[in-house]
């Protein structure tokens, strides 16, 4: 997103034609990074800066975060396509801290899940965008002191996931 003009914008662009020299910038075709595609992103330091503080916050006052993005973060719980261009980044900065127990992501139509070596539960949801007319992809999430439990529909499929 953005405006063609923005100072975001071309820099965004340029990082993806700097990792994509593909005429189309949405074909992995080729790539040794095939997450580095226009339908993709990625976080700026200044977000990813934000975020930082934000989970030092809350470390500080011992809550629990959930933290939903649009973008999958962890590469076992999405393809290689689907990830956010600095993934690790992100990572880097959850890692750093001991609140977060779960992200949350969708975009890889397909799911994906994995707990990863930090007990951080990344739970990628399946789209609706691929489920077939009469069915369902959705779910209710019940958040519990030491849990959180997905009552999925269609789809999404139940899961519970322990903190």
């Amino acid at each position: 997103g953005g405006e063609p003009d923005s100072p975001r914008y071309r820099e965004s662009l340029r990082l993806l034609q700097e990792k994509n020299p593909n005429d189309n910038l949405n074909s992995p075709a080729g790539l040794k990074e095939p997450r580095f595609v226009e339908f993709n992103g990625g976080f700026s330091q200044a977000q990813l800066d934000w975020f930082n503080e934000v989970l030092k916050f809350s470390d500080e006052n011992q809550e629990k975060v959930v933290v939903m993005g649009h973008l999958p973060i962890h590469p076992d719980a999405s393809d290689r396509v689907c990830l956010a261009w600095n993934y690790e980044d992100a990572l880097s900065v959850i890692h750093s801290h001991h609140c977060v127990v779960c992200f949350l992501a969708g975009h890889l139509h397909d799911g994906g899940y994995c707990l990863d070596s930090h007990g951080v539960h990344h739970l990628t949801l399946e789209g609706v965008i691929e489920t077939p007319p009469e069915s369902n992809a959705f779910g209710t999430v019940y958040v519990y002191e030491d849990k959180m439990i997905l009552k999925g529909r269609g789809r999404i499929s139940d899961r519970v996931m322990h903190f």
